[in-house]
């Protein structure tokens, strides 16, 4: 159950930041100087690396 929790909490988190990166870049760069879609990217890889590591 844990890993299926981290699995799709890392998807998600993963296809929001790279969806916000690309789709918001320049409003990013603007507003949060490009840090909040690589963050939940980053964030969602963590999460699957933890997943797969169990």
């Amino acid at each position: 159950m844990k890993k299926i929790v981290f699995i799709a909490l890392g998807i998600l988190l993963l296809v929001g930041g790279i969806t916000l990166t690309f789709k918001d870049w320049i409003f990013i760069q603007m507003v949060f100087r490009g840090v909040i879609g690589p963050l939940l990217a980053v964030v969602g890889l963590v999460l699957l690396t933890i997943s797969a590591q169990d």
